[in-house]
């Protein structure tokens, strides 16, 4: 890596190192820069500084701008491939293009000889070997390893009555356009004031996001005897 200014050598030399002294207030999560820290506290106040010049969107993140005005309004695609006419409107799109020229599959399975370009395939084959079925049918509530095996079921076994509206922030569909607002406002919405988990010293602006962070205490055993190991969950 080389640069221009000092600033940005300083900036590129952080990633070398583990220190992590910027601290997030509100869940405790530390980061490298004071950059990194204040886009993740404008994701816990959703406070989107970054605005569009071209609509009425807003972002978190100077990044997330510049990738949607890329996606939406300039189409500019500046990352072109060196072996083929590909070219990407983000880098990591395409370091992953140019592993089919390559081949290399740098992600491999600990458990088996399976290896993938990306990480997000790896993780959908872990699910194979875990037995896992995270995806539920709404309608029948029979389980899925995949988000596409399950939507397929659906098309096929309950296509009458598949709901039009699905939420863009969790993988709820409704079948009324008013009732999705009922989910957003419950669910979704920001709350000024933020709510503590019961179980422990996390807070949240956001109810859906509690919720499912209190799905990571279901198994804990938390009432421990002083004296002897016995713990119980209730």
């Amino acid at each position: 890596f080389t640069s221009l200014r000092i600033s940005s050598l300083n900036r590129h030399m952080k990633t070398h190192s583990d220190e992590k002294p910027h601290v997030c207030h509100l869940c405790l999560k530390a980061f490298r820069t004071a950059t990194l820290l204040r886009n993740h506290v404008n994701a816990h106040t959703g406070t989107r500084p970054y605005k569009c010049s071209d609509c009425d969107m807003a972002f978190v993140t100077s990044g997330e701008l510049a990738r949607h005005r890329r996606y939406k309004h300039t189409l500019e695609k500046p990352f072109k491939c060196s072996i083929c006419k590909y070219s990407s409107v983000e880098a990591s799109k395409l370091k992953r293009h140019i592993r089919s020229h390559t081949g290399e599959r740098p992600y491999a399975c600990y458990l088996c000889s399976y290896a993938s370009k990306d990480t997000y395939k790896l993780k959908r084959h872990m699910i194979t070997h875990s037995g896992e079925k995270p995806y539920e049918c709404y309608v029948c509530q029979a389980r899925f390893t995949q988000s596409g095996t399950m939507k397929i079921h659906i098309l096929q076994k309950h296509g009458e009555n598949v709901p039009k509206y699905q939420c863009p922030h969790c993988n709820t569909f409704i079948a009324r356009k008013s009732d999705l607002g009922v989910h957003l406002r419950n669910l979704h919405s920001y709350m000024a004031v933020a709510i503590k988990c019961s179980y422990c010293e996390a807070v949240f602006h956001e109810r859906y996001a509690l919720t499912q962070h209190k799905k990571t205490h279901k198994n804990e055993k938390r009432f421990r005897c002083d004296q002897c190991s016995y713990a119980c969950k209730q």
